[in-house]
């Protein structure tokens, strides 16, 4: 795996949330920070906090329960990237409602992502970047592209964590209205302006043909009067009518507060809907012998056996845990020796969040639950499990 690059200082960061692809994630959680520690920090910016300065309040806050948790050597190291990132906190002008950081001065590595979403306050001082957050909201937020169509103009609108932008209008002047009819027969004008809207339709796919090999989106959202959307659907490329989650009313003249709420609606509903049929196929496949697991301990010994195919994890659960720097075993609680190889393990400050990075060094899927579900996972299965990709099988002769 491609190790993510050193930044040379602050002044080098990361800019936006758009640039939070999975494969940058991955890059992110690969750092090879060479045994040193590297601090994670995740802050909520909403605006109150914002107006008050609040969030300084709780970096702090979270800052002393990881003092408190650390010998005096340890402090000073921690202590030291604190005040580097305290000091770059100062010089800024907040540019969203959340922020994820990644400091670690030894390696001159210091990377931000300025979000457009509400994250949970979060911070770690691990062996690796904690990305587990990044994970959640990549998961819980895919790029939806909106199509408001008429039968002589479109707007194009792109819309990720909770952000939309209009990324094209076109109209077809050439499409006649009923005004332009005169004196040619009903017949006649008819066709001649179903042929233009189809005219018109067809440069429409095209140009969503365009946005999505530009800008490629996860799902497609057709809105408009449904005369027209329905002529819009199959004249879409496969691609694209595939991705189609949603076909809903609109006037061309919504604005783009109406269409992004719509857009969050659906997303939402689609979301939520995907999961409970996830933990469907979890709960359904986790027998014995089947095809996943429940359960911490049996979802972090399918890990270490490189069978995860999908990890899925209840929003909000954790779990403090071990790790074996030699084999990468990870053990639920404190374990003082791996149970695999023997060597002396170190604990990890959330044993689920360091299972979710590992899922995506394994080239896994990582999705978290909400709601209903993550009640239902956390209930059964301590918020953790996982469909797997096979089952190992131990040749009893050798065993």
């Amino acid at each position: 795996m491609k190790r993510a690059s050193a930044a040379p200082g602050p002044a080098e960061e990361a800019k936006s949330a758009t640039m939070l692809t999975p494969e940058r994630i991955a890059q992110l959680e690969a750092f090879d920070a060479g045994g040193k520690r590297v601090l994670s920090v995740y802050l909520d910016l909403n605006p109150q906090r914002q107006a008050r300065h609040a969030y300084r309040m709780v970096l702090e806050d979270l800052a002393k329960e990881i003092r408190s948790r650390l010998d005096r050597k340890e402090r000073e190291g921690f202590q030291a990237e604190m005040t580097r990132v305290q000091e770059w906190l100062e010089g800024q002008a907040l540019q969203g409602d959340g922020l994820a950081l990644f400091s670690s001065e030894p390696r001159k590595f210091f990377q931000t992502h300025w979000l457009p979403i509400r994250v949970r306050d979060h911070l770690a001082w691990e062996l690796t970047p904690d990305v587990a957050p990044l994970l959640e909201v990549a998961d819980e937020y895919e790029r939806y592209a909106v199509a408001l169509v008429e039968q002589d103009r479109a707007r194009l609108f792109t819309v990720f964590m909770g952000a939309i932008e209009e990324s094209d209008a076109l109209r077809d002047k050439l499409v006649p209205s009923r005004h332009d009819q005169g004196g040619v027969s009903q017949s006649h004008f008819q066709h001649h302006h179903d042929l233009h809207v189809l005219w018109h339709l067809k440069r429409v796919a095209g140009r969503l043909a365009a946005l999505f090999r530009s800008r490629p989106f996860d799902r497609l959202i057709l809105a408009g009067p449904e005369e027209v959307t329905s002529e819009l659907r199959p004249l879409l490329p496969d691609p694209l009518a595939r991705r189609v989650v949603a076909v809903v009313p609109l006037e061309t003249y919504a604005n783009q507060r109406e269409i992004l709420e719509k857009t969050l609606e659906i997303e939402a509903r689609i979301e939520r809907e995907a999961e409970e049929r996830l933990l469907g196929e979890l709960l359904e496949s986790a027998g014995a012998g089947g095809r996943a697991t429940r359960g911490l301990a049996p979802t972090l010994e399918a890990l270490w056996l490189g069978e995860v195919r999908t990890l899925v994890v209840a929003d909000g659960a954790q779990a403090e845990g071990s790790e074996c720097p030699n084999c990468g075993r990870l053990e639920p609680g404190d374990v003082a020796t791996c149970p695999a190889c023997g060597s002396a393990t170190r604990p990890v400050h959330d044993v689920v969040h360091r299972a979710m990075a590992r899922t995506i060094e394994q080239a896994g899927r990582v999705e978290v639950v909400h709601g209903e579900a993550a009640r239902r996972l956390l209930e059964v299965g301590g918020g953790l499990g996982a469909l797997l990709r096979f089952r190992a099988v131990v040749d009893p002769i050798v065993a």
